[in-house]
């Protein structure tokens, strides 16, 4: 799955470089899409396979995975500091985005109206980000992500040959995925939210954790930020408004969503919502303590079972 979501960025990358779209552009849509692919066609395939539990599971599992693991990794590496102030209006459209899906889930279960909205919020978030990016006369941090997109392909037929095997691959992989998960919940005599929540959360997040590791490790504090708030605001828009438009039926939400992984992935959100608009770097100690918190986090839900 990993590997058709790499060769699928790849190629898609170097088909917006032959057709010269602008590399602030390419940053903002395709390489931004691209480290969510992996949760999209996963919780997809949940869903349509009648495990609705691991699709939510994945959504909210990789959200708190975001913050806790992957920011939490990047600052023990590198303390992160936001002082863009477009970081700071996508980490209030994060907190908003988060908002209105708990909303959305104390009302009703997730259908297909619930759906349309939150793809309806996806266009908006998009149509701003695209617009900023167009009009971004230097973007070092967003040029920056482009750089790591190794091994781009040259020639057209490459190009084709790389997308067309993303594709293939990306599909092939997450019902291999989807199925193994379930095979595992029967095994384990666990649910199918339970593996959505932590083995699936955690293998759909590794895009965004490679991503934020290299970051750090070049001190780009401020990509590593805007990689997790962006993909955060995709996975609940994105993700999950195709999930519950695609369903066949409602997805449901369990209650015990609202004692544990709601307020975590809420509180988590306006954590790192507070350290960037205070412009207060998370530092070492503070990214350890995140690690530790989602550990506790992943163990507190093997215990509730």
């Amino acid at each position: 799955m990993l590997w058709g979501g790499d060769l699928l960025v790849r190629g898609a990358v170097a088909l917006a470089r032959q057709v010269r779209v602008p590399p602030a552009l390419v940053a903002a849509s395709v390489v931004a899409f691209g480290t969510s692919v992996p949760e999209l066609v996963v919780t997809v395939q949940a869903v349509l396979a009648d495990f609705p539990g691991m699709a939510l599971g994945n959504v909210v599992g990789s959200n708190i995975a975001n913050m806790l693991l992957v920011g939490g990794a990047a600052a023990a590496i590198y303390p992160l500091a936001g002082t863009s102030p477009r970081l700071g209006r996508d980490s209030v459209v994060m907190v908003i985005v988060s908002l209105l899906f708990i909303g959305i889930c104390l009302v009703a279960a997730l259908n297909r109206p619930a759906g349309g909205l939150l793809l309806a919020g996806l266009i908006v978030v998009w149509v701003m980000t695209v617009r900023d990016a167009s009009q971004a006369q230097r973007a070092p941090e967003i040029d920056a992500r482009l750089e790591w997109v190794l091994g781009l392909p040259s020639r057209m037929w490459l190009i084709v040959v790389f997308i067309g095997a993303g594709l293939i691959g990306l599909p092939i992989g997450a019902n291999l995925v989807v199925t193994a998960a379930a095979e595992i919940a029967e095994q384990l005599g666990v649910s199918d939210t339970l593996i959505g929540l932590t083995i699936l959360a955690f293998s759909t997040s590794l895009p965004e954790l490679a991503t934020a590791l290299v970051a750090a490790y070049q001190k780009r504090a401020g990509v590593v930020l805007g990689t997790i708030v962006g993909s955060n605001a995709l996975n609940i828009l994105g993700i999950m408004g195709v999930a519950a438009v695609v369903s066949p039926s409602a997805i449901p939400v369990p209650a015990s969503f609202l004692s544990l992984e709601f307020p975590i992935m809420l509180g988590s959100a306006l954590l790192v919502t507070g350290f960037i608009w205070t412009r207060r770097p998370i530092g070492r100690l503070t990214g350890i303590l995140m690690v530790a918190a989602y550990v506790a986090y992943i163990a507190a839900l093997f215990l509730r079972g």
